[in-house]
């Protein structure tokens, strides 16, 4: 294993086209280099609204296309495609600050918890349509260090801020 894993960067989209383009282009401006981009068309029926704006990415990601099943089905088949030994789940309709990948890695190799069965998450912006920002999502990061199951409990865990290594799907 290397000290620099790759980490596979998910975007499930059924008919997204208003804002997949955003998207992806915030997985593409990452700083953390070992990426791959995976997009999963789950069905869409935009009359290829959607298909045509992956497309004109060209090999930059990768591209799957199925059958409409929901978010879920495509997440798990995205899993099963993904080369990297991490995995992180962008929404179609969503944005990574260009930093994300890049703070997460540090973060376990400054932990020692590289390659170990311990997932990352980070507090989170919300914003509007335009993306301008309305609120940040900032965690009690001391009581959080000090209880983690509270991350669980006080639903302070929103899944586009994970990191999660692909040996935990395993």
């Amino acid at each position: 294993m290397t000290n620099n894993p790759k980490v596979s960067i998910i975007i499930p989209v059924y008919n997204g086209s208003n804002y997949l383009k955003f998207a992806i282009d915030s997985a593409l401006t990452q700083t953390y280099g070992n990426i791959e981009i995976i997009v999963i068309n789950d069905g869409s029926t935009d009359k290829g609204k959607t298909e045509k704006i992956i497309k004109s990415y060209g090999n930059k990601i990768r591209y799957i296309r199925k059958e409409n099943g929901g978010v879920s089905t495509a997440l798990n088949l995205a899993i099963e495609e993904m080369t990297g030994e991490y995995f992180s789940w962008l929404s179609h309709d969503d944005t990574y600050e260009s930093n994300k990948t890049q703070v997460e890695i540090d973060y376990l190799k400054h932990k020692n918890l590289l390659f170990e069965k311990a997932i990352v998450y980070s507090d989170y912006y919300l914003i509007d349509v335009r993306g301008k920002l309305l609120s940040k999502a900032i965690k009690n990061h001391e009581e959080l260090e000090n209880k983690p199951e509270y991350a669980l409990l006080k639903g302070n865990i929103n899944g586009l801020s994970l990191l999660i290594p692909k040996s935990a799907f395993d």
